[in-house]
């Protein structure tokens, strides 16, 4: 028996918690939760208003349990999905098989982790303007070029431990080295025990899908520090021709400037966040921006306009509505700074 049949629904399972991310990615709105799980037997005046999607797919899924309705309200998400990259994941919950999770913890109430709240002014700061000024045009030309530049440097990190399949992103930082967030490679709190990492999950101009390189870490070089969510990893054989992502060139991070992110979000083919991608909140530790993200996304790069490299970025917010404007949500990356500072103290790097 699979966790779709489990009653009560196993919120302790990391299947059962991915599964829940990826409804609330799905079905985002409490009206569209209710127009999928209506006909399996939820009665919407059962549902609390005004929760954020994750909190209301934790309620649903206990919900559906009760009556024996998450496969089938999970079928019915999967056959709606065509074409979405989530659905092997569902096809394998579906057929009872594991499947490769996002490495990132679900944030729950209660939980300490970083204040994911949403202010009326942060939720202001990006204007959902469809146009530019023209005079404009030229230094965005100038930051995709260098995100281009950059994007070689940036891999999927496909990791395992005796808890299952967790995945994630990484990038190098020198010869042999790939960065990426404490949580990644310590998935549960457990050391990797096997790393891959896949350069090149790309697709070109075209459209078409790139050649992949498929690299072996060396899982007992692995070191990081939880605090901060960093760790590092050993990676022989990369490529003398891709990019070394520098960690000391960047100016402070303020309030209003962009944040540009690459990265595998859902362990898809490599992604740049710039959808409202405003900082909203800089401190000593970490900075807080606008920019899309998804679960895998953990252990990104984020740049600024010049292409220089700000923070790591490791948590990802609940989508909101505030202001009126439509669900938006805060993400936030530790400030390189101060992830190079114990690279240094640790002598990983000078």
């Amino acid at each position: 028996m699979g966790i779709l049949d489990e009653f009560p629904y196993p919120l302790q399972e990391p299947m059962a918690q991915e599964l829940m991310r990826v409804m609330a990615g799905l079905y985002r709105t409490q009206r569209e939760a209710e127009l999928l799980t209506q006909p399996f037997g939820i009665d919407p005046l059962d549902i609390k208003p005004n929760l954020a999607p994750i909190e209301l797919w934790h309620d649903l899924f206990l919900m559906l349990a009760r009556i024996g309705k998450v496969r089938a309200t999970v079928q019915a998400a999967r056959d709606r999905a065509a074409g979405n990259p989530r659905v092997p994941f569902l096809d394998a919950l579906l057929a009872d098989k594991p499947a490769p999770i996002s490495a990132q913890p679900l944030k729950q109430d209660g939980d300490p982790g970083f204040d994911d709240t949403v202010t009326s002014p942060e939720a202001l700061l990006f204007f959902d303007d469809l146009t530019m000024p023209v005079g404009k045009v030229p230094n965005l030309i100038g930051t995709l070029t260098k995100m281009i530049a950059i994007a070689p440097a940036i891999c999927l990190l496909r990791v395992e431990n005796v808890f299952g399949e967790f995945f994630g992103t990484g990038f190098r930082i020198s010869k042999d080295l790939l960065l990426t967030n404490h949580h990644v490679l310590f998935p549960k709190n457990t050391v990797a025990a096997k790393v891959q990492a896949d350069f090149g999950f790309d697709i070109d101009a075209n459209g078409a899908s790139m050649a992949v390189t498929s690299l072996p870490g060396t899982a007992g070089t692995i070191r990081g520090e939880k605090p901060d969510d960093w760790a590092v990893l050993k990676v022989e054989n990369m490529n003398p021709d891709w990019p070394v992502i520098s960690l000391d060139e960047a100016p402070t991070p303020k309030v209003g400037d962009p944040a540009y992110i690459l990265q595998h979000p859902n362990a898809q083919q490599k992604r740049l966040g710039f959808v409202r991608n405003t900082i909203s909140d800089v401190d000593d530790g970490v900075v807080k921006y606008l920019t899309d993200t998804e679960p895998g996304s953990s252990g990104s790069p984020v740049f600024d306009a010049r292409g220089r490299l700000i923070a790591l970025h490791h948590a990802g917010g609940r989508p909101v509505e505030v202001a009126g404007k439509p669900p938006v949500a805060k993400n936030e990356g530790v400030r390189i700074s101060r992830v190079l500072s114990r690279l240094r103290a640790g002598h990983i790097l000078q």
